[in-house]
């Protein structure tokens, strides 16, 4: 039986993945599910102030932020080693990058545009212990090489569940390393073609419509109808 779901944010509750607007509709059959019992929860790579209080005036369960390095579930878990600010201006200035206005409020990953990784990016990052990966909306630096899934292992262990207790559901790359720890993997329709390969199964609908789609099946089965 699922017990709780993990969510990214940008893409899969938005209304299309090139679009900030958070899909109503999906949040409406969420609280739909929460109200039978399971946990819902942000898992994003967006900085921790802005994470947890979307979390708060969203009605989450709590948030897993800044790709696995920080988490919300009643209370507040650092998770990875902070990045110096000197290397994140040398990393923006040196490849002529435009750092996420969400910089200055984050510690351990931080975000660029454009998102295309580069050969020499990865040298640079190589050298100086850094792990460097693209969710396809921006570049990643930190020092975090297996990314979301090390706040799912956190979020898990707080919440005494288990993978067979897991849904997760993702737009991009980066959800790769969500759903490594879900029982069940659930990928939009208009995701990244390797997060689709991967996942169990593929809504029929784009980002927020697609979460709404399968959050509706899932409250079905749980009320015991087809």
């Amino acid at each position: 039986m699922t017990k709780a779901i993990l969510l990214d944010l940008d893409g899969t509750l938005t209304v299309d993945r090139n679009s900030y607007l958070l899909d109503l509709d999906a949040l409406k059959v969420l609280r739909d599910l929460q109200s039978l019992g399971v946990k819902a929860f942000i898992v994003t790579g967006n900085s921790y102030p802005v994470s947890r209080g979307l979390a708060t005036y969203l009605g989450m369960d709590g948030v897993v932020a800044e790709n696995g390095c920080v988490v919300y579930a009643g209370e507040e878990h650092f998770l990875c080693k902070e990045v110096k600010h000197v290397d994140v201006k040398e990393f923006e200035s040196r490849f002529e990058l435009k750092g996420s206005w969400q910089n200055a409020f984050r510690k351990y990953d931080f975000g660029f545009y454009p998102p295309k990784i580069t050969p020499a990016m990865q040298e640079w990052a190589l050298e100086k212990g850094l792990s460097l990966k693209t969710s396809g909306y921006a570049l990643h630096l930190s020092y975090n090489s297996e990314g979301k899934l090390v706040g799912v292992r956190k979020l898990l262990d707080l919440l005494k569940m288990e993978e067979k207790d897991i849904v997760a559901i993702g737009d991009s790359l980066t959800d790769i390393d969500m759903m490594k720890l879900a029982g069940v993997k659930v990928a939009v329709a208009n995701g990244d073609d390797e997060l689709k390969a991967f996942a169990d199964l593929v809504t029929k609908g784009d980002s927020g419509e697609g979460v709404k789609e399968y959050i509706m099946s899932l409250v079905n089965a749980l009320h015991g109808r087809n």
